[in-house]
Formats: C-alpha cells, sequence, structure tokens
C-alpha cells in the first residue's frame, strides 16, 4: 500500500514538474516574457537560416548569434557572402523559387521595388503589428521614420533597418597638418587639397581615392552628381545623365581619381580604395559612414587614431550626399515567417542598435544617438556631427527610382570609367543615358 502512495505522489510530482510541463523546460526569463504576452521560446527547435552581405554590421552580429540561439532555443544557419556574390546569390535563389532562406539583407534603395514586384517578399505589416509576435519592448516608434520607410511599397513594409548610412569625406589628419591643407568645404577646395597633396609627395601619396569600378562607383559618384545639381531621371522619367550639371559631376569625380588618386581606380571598389585610405596611402576617400570601424582599427588599419570626418564639399547645388540603409526581410516562400521576425527584432534592437553605434556603425534608432553610453564614449565626434549634418540634407534617392537598379547603374559606371581615363565625358554620359533609356523601355 506505502509503495502504491509512494508511487502516486511520484508520478504527480514528475508531470507537474517544470521539466514536462508543456513538453519543455522554462527559464525564469522565458516565465517572465510569456507572462508579459510574449514567448521567445515560442519556436524552440526551429532552424532559422539567415542570409547576408560581408558587411561591418555582419561583424557585431555573428559573434552574438549564440546568444540568440540560447534565447530561443532556436538553431540559425548564418550564411555571408562578398556584396556582389551575395546579391547574384539571393537574386538566382528567389527567380529559381526553390530557396530555403527564412530572412536575407536587402537594400531598398537598390533592390526593393524589383523584390515585390516578383513577389519575394513577405510584408512585415501584420507581424509589427501583431499582440503575439511583436516584442513590447521593441519600440517600433525609435526606429528614424526615413529608414523605416525606405522599406515600404504600396503602403505595406517590407524591410526593418539595421542602420542608416550617409557618405563622409574621411582624411588624415598627419597628412593635412604636414602639407598645410585644411579640411575642404566646397568642390574647388577639394581638387585644390587633392592636388596639393599629391604634387607634394611627388605622387607617392594620393590626394584622394574614390570607388572606381563601374557600378559600385556610382553610390558614391551620386552625391557629386546631386551636389553640382543633376539627377538620375528628369520630371518625365528619362535619364537625365548627360546633363549639362550631370557631365559636370562626372567629370569631376574622374578627374580627382585621374590626375591624384591610384591608377588602380577604375577597378577599385569600395574594399580595395578603403584599404588604400587605411594603408596611408591616400589623404582623402570619400565612402560610407559605416566604414569608420574600419579606418579606427588599430589591428588593420595604419591610420587609425589620425582620421577626420567631414559633410561632402559644397558644390554649385550645395553638399547633397546621400542616405541609404541595409534592412533585414522574410522570403515570402519562408515557413518559418514567424520564426524570422523573432530573429529581425532581436537583430535590430535597441541593445544591439547601441553596441553597433559604439562600434562605429551609424545606427536607424534614435536611441542609440542619444545614448549617454555612446555620448560618454563617442571618440569621433566629428563622425558624428558629419553623420547628423548629412541626414539633415541627404537625399535618398542614391540610386536611379527604377526597377532595373543593377543595369542603370552598370551603364552609368561605364561613362565614370570614361571619365577617371581621361575620354569624351560628354559621349560617354549621352550613350549611358541613351542605354538607360532603353533599359526602362524594355522594362515596361
Amino acid at each position: 500500500m506505502r509503495k502504491a502512495v509512494f508511487l502516486l505522489v511520484l508520478l504527480a510530482a514528475v508531470l507537474t514538474s517544470p521539466l514536462f510541463a508543456g513538453g519543455k523546460q522554462e527559464s525564469a526569463g522565458t516565465k517572465k516574457a510569456v507572462s508579459a504576452g510574449f514567448d521567445w521560446k515560442a519556436f524552440e527547435g526551429t532552424k532559422i537560416k539567415i542570409m547576408v552581405n560581408k558587411h561591418p554590421w555582419v561583424d557585431i552580429i555573428k559573434p552574438k548569434i549564440a546568444e540568440f540561439e540560447a534565447l530561443t532555443g532556436m538553431k540559425v544557419e548564418l550564411s555571408i557572402y562578398p556584396e556582389d556574390q551575395f546579391r547574384t546569390k539571393r537574386t538566382v535563389e528567389m527567380v529559381s523559387g526553390t530557396s530555403d532562406v527564412d530572412v536575407f539583407m536587402l537594400m531598398p534603395g537598390n533592390a526593393l521595388a524589383q523584390y515585390v514586384q516578383s513577389g519575394w517578399l513577405a510584408p512585415l505589416n501584420g507581424l509589427m503589428k501583431s499582440k503575439q509576435y511583436l516584442w513590447p519592448d521593441y519600440d517600433l516608434n525609435d526606429i528614424y521614420p526615413a529608414a523605416l520607410n525606405a522599406g515600404v511599397r504600396g503602403g505595406k513594409n517590407y524591410t526593418v533597418p539595421l542602420l542608416l548610412e550617409t557618405s563622409l569625406l574621411a582624411y588624415n589628419k598627419d597628412i593635412f597638418a604636414r602639407t598645410g591643407v585644411t579640411v575642404p568645404k566646397t568642390m574647388a577646395e577639394l581638387e585644390s587639397a587633392a592636388k596639393k597633396i599629391y604634387e607634394s609627395s611627388n605622387g607617392n601619396t594620393y590626394g584622394i581615392t574614390l570607388r572606381g569600378k563601374k557600378a559600385s562607383a556610382t553610390s558614391q559618384w551620386v552625391d557629386f552628381l546631386h551636389s553640382f545639381g543633376g539627377e538620375w531621371l528628369d520630371s518625365n522619367g528619362k535619364a537625365a545623365v548627360d546633363s549639362p550639371e550631370a557631365i559636370a559631376a562626372t567629370e569631376f569625380y574622374g578627374k580627382l581619381l585621374r590626375l591624384y588618386g591610384p591608377k588602380s581606380a577604375p577597378s577599385n571598389s569600395w574594399y580595395e580604395s578603403i584599404s588604400i585610405f587605411m594603408q596611408g596611402k591616400a589623404a582623402m576617400v570619400y565612402d560610407a559612414s559605416v566604414f569608420k570601424p574600419n579606418y579606427e582599427n588599430p589591428e588593420k588599419s595604419a591610420v587609425s587614431g589620425k582620421v577626420g570626418y567631414a559633410i561632402i564639399p559644397k558644390g554649385p547645388a550645395g553638399s547633397i550626399p546621400h542616405v541609404s540603409n541595409w534592412g533585414l526581410t522574410i522570403y515570402s516562400g519562408s515557413k518559418h515567417k514567424e520564426a524570422g521576425w523573432l530573429f529581425i527584432q532581436w537583430a535590430t534592437s535597441k541593445a544591439i542598435a547601441l553596441q553597433g553605434q559604439l562600434a562605429g556603425i551609424p545606427s536607424a534608432r534614435a536611441s542609440a544617438w542619444s545614448s549617454p553610453e555612446f555620448k560618454s564614449k563617442d571618440t569621433s565626434p566629428e563622425w558624428t556631427n558629419a553623420s547628423i549634418a548629412s541626414y539633415k540634407v541627404a537625399s535618398p534617392l542614391w540610386n536611379p527610382p527604377v526597377i532595373p537598379v543593377g543595369e542603370c547603374r552598370d551603364a552609368m559606371g561605364s561613362a565614370i570609367v570614361a571619365s577617371i581615363l581621361g575620354q569624351d565625358v560628354k559621349a560617354a554620359s549621352r550613350e549611358a543615358a541613351k542605354t538607360i533609356d532603353k533599359i526602362l523601355a524594355n522594362s515596361k
């Protein structure tokens, strides 16, 4: 009799223990989340696949994946590819219709129109309003509207921003001091500074380095385009890259590289260009603000601690940089959309946004910029001030506002290369405009 009673008591204890409740053991943190109406463990045991571009933000998130797995009980397969390979592979997988990816990085200004039209993205509106799957502490209102709205098409939101980029003029303070050059505030001063530095070193130090590799170059050239008063398209939707303003911008951009930049410029993408600057071989570089961590890394950069930052110098139309952002989105064919949404919220949370900000990655969250911790540890107030100044006057149209973005960038990229090589810029720009118009006509 005693044995039977003992067995009944033991069985009751086992069945009511946390180990068996709900079929899984819940930690104190999980119970707290559940009591607040949100359960990070909702998809415990699920494996999600994330595809990302090799980017400074990924360097922040990669070491923390284990934390997300511990928080959620999910497994994450993180695939990282160089940018060109990433874009190609991502599109090929979408076209095939057989991709098993759940979440991937996407730059709205580059590919959102195409991906939405093709039906490759899952709208996030429902998840953003879900009482069950929206983390109460996530705070969508903390994200800069310009950054969040970049992912909206047809009233539906498809991306959540990871960061908010602009481009800045980074300069080597030691070289400037040695040559008596001051921070250029106009395009004329920019050329003068590049020329003085290059000539005073007998060509051993480049005055400036910029991207020169076709499509890659357009993402920085566009700030010169706008600052000279040009646009990608005119009011009728026709290519405007052969306007007098656009031609002047392209001539100036190419001249800087041809006369005062590296000979390898026509084949340099962002990696090669910033590497030249980081090696101390160039006095200036104009590129994405997100590369500050690269410049300031004492283990990889010879210019760490010597870099100053400024908004793009004024052209005939003023200082008009661009803003752009990478975001995370969910593949429409994903079988784990809700689980993917948990990853997106975690990866774009205030805590991780602040960590990125502290590492020099410009956040899309206002709280990261205003954080006392960031302000107290901000070792590059020039970078901060230049970034904020850029946000206030920047254009969101860093890419042509069309679906065949890549083809149009390639067409314009050829004209940029022609300028670097000293060829007829007017003829090259007119050819680029004709090609863009044909591309747009064939895409309708």
